[in-house]
């Protein structure tokens, strides 16, 4: 690598994140070789408090002349790409959080694209969800450049880390919106596609692996991230459709009833629709607040059981149940009644995980089922478990023009304690 003038700049901000560091690092710099050999890493961190700064120190003197770093405060992680972007030294420019992983030779096929594409400003690839351990949690819903710009206000196409843009693109364009602490890259995303129409490429490959963990952005602020989404949409698209918060019913009532009490958070998401006014089409926030009460999720809410259910009922291969037994007289039985609709028929089984003793049961042919799983009977016992179903089915794969890309396995219409 030249010294003043690098191919290739990937830039990661950070803060409190030692525990990922090295894996994600680890990834960028295994993407030295062919088209992305000449890169550089520029490290920006937000004046972590955990070992983060001395972390960094030992990393840049493993690897010489590839990473400078600096460890300051900052105005949170979009200031630290644009900080990190201020810094590069590359005309192209990789975007990798500390907690995501490059996949091999990622760098080298966008920077090869980039070349042969000098009236491209941006491509981006594949990605892929993985949980704290690097377990694949399945494929992010990406979507192709050609898809038409009114599809952005269902929600982001792009995998943040499978991106690599031209630096001088994304200083013209005035970088990441700091007022943002959530969806900037949603943001940041739409700002380019409005202004380069027909610059932006696709690299058909997996690209990057973006992990989900309690301590991320995606998981540990999913309230700000459905409201600032909607934000985004109103600023460029126009009223933003109610979805955002519908979904978010779902999220919001995951901590039902352990860690929440169902009446609060019922109606703190009522509450949520009012400050979401501004962005819906006049007079969609009553509409927004009967949609969240249609959830199925929330009609099925007792104060002691839970089930994270989809929106319309669906449950996905794995179901989470939560159920605190009644004191002093347990609940004997939980009862599910359902609905086998899986395209094609056949039997259906289920079979329950962390519940003793151990329960399976299932529906040999599609329509009503009823489910009756005995309970342990431990006064005040806090119980969490899961339903597994031994098929599934996702529409867009089955049915011709569905983008719907959810795993479904039955319908559950009612429950009851008994």
């Amino acid at each position: 690598m030249t010294e003043s003038n690098p191919t290739l700049s990937i830039v990661m901000p950070t803060r409190n994140q030692a525990a990922f560091l090295p894996s994600a690092v680890d990834s960028v710099m295994q993407q030295a070789e062919g088209a992305a050999a000449d890169l550089e890493l520029v490290i920006t961190d937000g004046a972590s408090t955990d070992s983060t700064p001395a972390l960094l120190a030992d990393l840049a003197a493993r690897h010489p002349g590839r990473i400078r770093w600096v460890s300051e405060p900052d105005a949170g992680p979009a200031d630290a790409v644009n900080k990190a972007v201020r810094m590069a030294r590359a005309p192209l420019i990789g975007w990798l959080n500390s907690d995501d992983l490059y996949t091999p030779g990622a760098a080298a096929r966008a920077v090869a694209a980039l070349q042969a594409h000098p009236d491209w400003v941006m491509v981006y690839g594949e990605g892929e969800h993985v949980d704290l351990h690097g377990a694949s949690l399945g494929r992010y819903p990406t979507r192709t450049p050609d898809t038409p710009l009114a599809a952005w206000r269902d929600g982001c196409h792009i995998c943040q880390p499978t991106a690599f843009f031209r630096r001088s693109t994304f200083l013209d364009t005035g970088g990441l919106d700091t007022q943002l602490r959530t969806a900037f890259d949603y943001e940041f995303w739409m700002r380019l596609f409005k202004a380069h129409a027909g610059q932006i490429g696709f690299v058909q490959a997996v690209q990057a692996l973006s992990r989900l963990h309690a301590e991320g952005i995606t998981l540990r602020m999913r309230e700000q991230v459905a409201l600032e989404g909607m934000e985004v949409v109103h600023r460029h698209l126009g009223a933003a459709p109610p979805h955002w918060l519908v979904t978010h019913v779902g999220e919001a009532l995951a901590a039902c009833p352990f860690d929440a009490d169902a009446d609060a958070v019922r109606s703190h998401l009522l509450a949520l629709a009012d400050r979401a006014a501004a962005w819906l089409a006049p007079g969609m926030a009553d509409t927004l607040k009967r949609q969240m009460k249609a959830h199925r999720a929330w009609q099925l809410l007792r104060s002691d059981f839970a089930a994270d259910v989809l929106p319309d009922g669906w449950a996905p291969p794995v179901l989470a149940l939560r159920l605190r037994q009644r004191s002093p007289q347990p609940y004997r039985a939980l009862r599910l009644w359902c609905r086998h609709a899986l395209p094609g028929g056949g039997t259906l089984r289920l079979h329950s995980e962390g519940l003793e003793p151990a329960w399976q049961g299932g529906c040999s042919r599609p329509g009503p089922f009823q489910l009756t799983i005995a309970l342990p009977q431990t006064p005040g016992e806090i119980l969490s478990f899961r339903l597994v179903a031994d098929r599934h089915f996702v529409p867009a794969d089955s049915q011709p023009g569905s983008q719907d890309r959810r795993a479904l396995a039955f319908q559950l219409d009612a429950v009851e304690l008994a």
